[in-house]
């Protein structure tokens, strides 16, 4: 499950180590900071497409604004659907956004976990089951961030035709189910 439970992480821990063939702790812990600047930055580069996109969206919607008045339904030829999908696009990319600034914080101290002074391996596993969770975690913030903001730009399409930004949510959600 996501985000719950004491096992988040745990099938990553395995993973790791049995593809280390290593049990040292140093291997391990070396590893989910190697993975962890990875996911640092990819959150990092879909912020940057978030925050882009949103700048577009509002510049739409505060033009829309200026030009017709009060009047908001009048955005590009006077199209209401439109005005709703730049909202509904902006709600997607602002939360994708936000679960990007989850992925990409410093929320614990290096080795927190780990006794002082550490006098065997086995004392670094509490470490290393934290950090496997934090990945987890930051992991399904990612994959729900990418998802969203992906969302937003098949909403783009609907600016032309539902039936085309339909068609083509269909078609994603099954190329992606497949791939985690």
């Amino acid at each position: 499950m996501w985000f719950t439970g004491d096992n988040r992480g745990a099938e990553l821990i395995a993973k790791v180590t049995a593809l280390q063939k290593l049990e040292e702790p140093r291997d391990v812990l070396s590893q989910f900071y190697s993975i962890l600047t990875t996911l640092d930055e990819k959150a990092s580069g879909l912020l940057t497409v978030d925050t882009l996109f949103i700048a577009i969206l509002s510049v739409l919607r505060t033009s829309d604004s200026l030009l017709h008045g009060s009047d908001y339904f009048n955005i590009i030829g006077g199209h209401p659907k439109i005005s709703i999908l730049i909202d509904v696009q902006l709600g997607f990319t602002v939360f994708s956004a936000f679960l990007c600034m989850l992925v990409v914080r410093v929320t614990w101290r290096f080795y927190r976990w780990v006794p002082d002074p550490p006098s065997k391996a086995s004392e670094f596993e509490r470490e290393i089951e934290k950090i496997a969770k934090v990945i987890d975690d930051r992991t399904h913030y990612y994959w729900l961030a990418w998802m969203l903001t992906l969302s937003a730009f098949v909403v783009t399409l609907g600016w032309g035709s539902w039936l085309v930004m339909v068609l083509v949510a269909v078609v994603l959600v099954i190329w992606t189910r497949g791939r985690g």
